[in-house]
């Protein structure tokens, strides 16, 4: 999507979890929208194109939602949010700088290039005729990365931290205030998070949002996110970390997930320098 305003990176910084402060064109930030609970409604990456332009992407119903959610800050921030319809790839490679590439016809924008995790490409390009919106190189190049998404089964569900994305550079603890910010820091500041993401295989059928239990019927964590690589399903879980050392198991079908491993350094919490 594309957010337009004068006060764009103004109105990115105080409702997401990210620093949009001193953005230049070309700048990425992984970011997360939370609603006052402290639970994340969207996760997004930003690229700014210039000072009243940046483009947002996200699951397509997940940005639907976020845009009936932020109608009314839209207005009063004198900011707009439009679909583009472009489409989101995925390839193999690397680019050498951390910046977004961002190419021109005349005055107009044609292409974005993004370096991502797991040695991943993303172009962004206005589509052409009956091709996919998000492939499943894109889709996998993210759960690859260990970079968990919101899916529309799952707006609203998870904190931050239950993502990683305390870890992975998508909060902010050094900024102002946003929706949810009270909640999260207080959990990254005084508290332990219960579950974490980790990664994982299974030979079964999911969907994100699906539960899993333990080998006493207790529930531990949940599907975040899937895909079909090399012939295995891929998961990112978030789980109870001590339930990783045991049984875990689909709640509905009782098939076990195994390669169970975290996706970050074992931490409490993330108290370091951000």
């Amino acid at each position: 999507m594309r957010l337009q305003g004068k006060a764009a990176g103004d109105f990115l910084h105080g409702q997401t979890t990210a620093d949009f402060n001193a953005c230049v064109p070309g700048d990425i930030r992984y970011a997360a929208f939370c609603n006052p609970k402290g639970r994340v409604l969207a996760d997004i990456l930003a690229v700014v194109v210039s000072d009243a332009e940046i483009l947002l992407r996200g699951r397509e119903p997940v940005m639907h939602k976020l845009a009936e959610h932020l109608t009314p800050y839209l207005a009063f921030s004198r900011c707009t949010l439009s679909p583009t319809h472009w489409l989101v790839e995925g390839s193999p490679g690397t680019q050498a700088e951390s910046q977004a590439a961002l190419e021109y016809d005349a005055e107009n924008l044609t292409a974005v290039t993004i370096p991502v995790e797991g040695g991943y490409l993303e172009q962004w390009r206005p589509p052409g005729a009956n091709e996919d919106l998000e492939p499943t190189t894109q889709r996998c190049a993210a759960l690859l990365g260990n970079r968990a998404r919101i899916e529309r089964q799952t707006v609203g569900h998870y904190l931050p931290q239950d993502l990683n994305y305390d870890l992975n550079g998508t909060v902010s603890f050094s900024k102002g205030c946003y929706t949810g910010q009270e909640i999260i820091a207080r959990l990254h500041y005084r508290g332990t998070p219960k579950r974490r993401l980790h990664r994982a295989q299974v030979a079964a059928s999911v969907v994100s949002g699906d539960a899993l239990i333990d080998a006493d019927n207790r529930p531990v964590g949940s599907i975040v996110n899937h895909c079909q690589h090399n012939g295995n399903t891929e998961l990112l879980i978030e789980l109870v970390p001590a339930a990783a050392a045991g049984r875990v198991t689909l709640r509905a079908g009782g098939e076990a997930l195994t390669h169970i491993s975290p996706c970050h350094d074992d931490k409490d919490q993330s108290t370091g320098s951000r």
